[in-house]
């Protein structure tokens, strides 16, 4: 199989799923919100476990409806929505601690960008908004930025994010990393920053990933992260390629324990997220280990 073919294929809703994900076909909201506060119960008790509720026959408006209305689709359950045609993908947050989580690394990217000199209204996360790539096709992050270069009028308006966070507990790694490769993807290379962030009761571990051109050489270790981690140079995407030409992969990784950080700091590239080169007082954002130790306080 060539590598662009390799590559189109990380778009599937199924592919990486835990193994105790359900599968149910679409008959009225009850019995989905039934299912959804199963999931939810399951994941206070355990700490872990699946999160993913794969749901067939959807309508159109019965899409609508899930991407839209949150507050009501699924009464108090937090979740995010994805689909391919009939087909979603529901993912159930399990507390707020882990929204907690992802706003916080938000709120650390702002604190480096202000001490740059660089405006508020030039930070603009755009949250669990909808991208919707094709007809037929939508999916929503845990966080999502995108530079002035993407906001025309000052509001997102449907322009793709450069960095998105994706967030969920550890049993669902395989699947962060499907959804990692899936934003380069469906945004054709547009989305060049993705943290994964992967949270259970002991440790939580971040995840850099960004494309790079699948000619490069492929190592023999950490093939369950990364086929290109040992030797592909940390180079943020300064340009957008054809999503053919490129392979997603993971360039960092840290691992956050109660009191220990290993791995920090994070590099996050100026270029890649704003879409140009750094002006003076500007640089790449570094994430130190005292910042991830305030990102995931309200965890441990």
């Amino acid at each position: 199989m060539a590598e662009s073919d390799q590559n189109i294929s990380f778009t599937s809703l199924m592919s990486a799923l835990p193994p105790e994900h359900i599968v149910r076909t679409f008959s009225h909201f009850k019995g989905l919100r039934l299912e959804a506060e199963q999931i939810l119960k399951s994941l206070r008790e355990k700490g872990d476990g699946n999160q993913f509720m794969v749901i067939l026959n959807l309508s159109t408006r019965t899409i609508k409806k899930l991407d839209e209305e949150h507050d009501s689709s699924l009464g108090a359950i937090n979740y995010r929505f994805q689909w391919e045609g009939t087909t979603g993908l529901i993912k159930v947050v399990p507390s707020e601690r882990h929204d907690a989580t992802s706003n916080n690394l938000g709120r650390a990217i702002d604190r480096k960008l202000t001490a740059m000199a660089i405006r508020w209204s030039e930070m603009v996360w755009a949250g669990t908004s909808t991208y919707k790539p094709t007809a037929g096709v939508g999916k929503q992050g845990d966080q999502a930025f995108l530079p002035p270069a993407r906001c025309p009028n000052g509001l997102p308006s449907g322009s793709w994010p450069t960095f998105v966070i994706e967030a969920g507990v550890s049993e669902s790694i395989s699947r962060l990393r499907e959804d990692a490769r899936r934003w380069f993807i469906i945004s054709e290379g547009l989305v060049r920053i993705v943290i994964i962030v992967s949270i259970k009761s002991s440790q939580v571990t971040f995840e850099r990933w960004q494309l790079a051109p699948s000619n490069a050489p492929r190592p023999l270790t950490r093939a369950h992260l990364s086929p290109l981690r040992a030797q592909t140079p940390n180079i943020p995407p300064l340009t957008i390629q054809p999503i053919t030409t490129q392979q997603p992969y993971s360039v960092q990784e840290v691992y956050v324990e109660p009191n220990t950080v290993i791995g920090a700091p994070l590099v996050i590239p100026f270029v890649a997220i704003y879409d140009r080169l750094p002006g003076p007082g500007e640089h790449d954002i570094l994430l130190h280990a005292q910042d991830f130790l305030e990102i995931t306080e309200k965890l441990f």
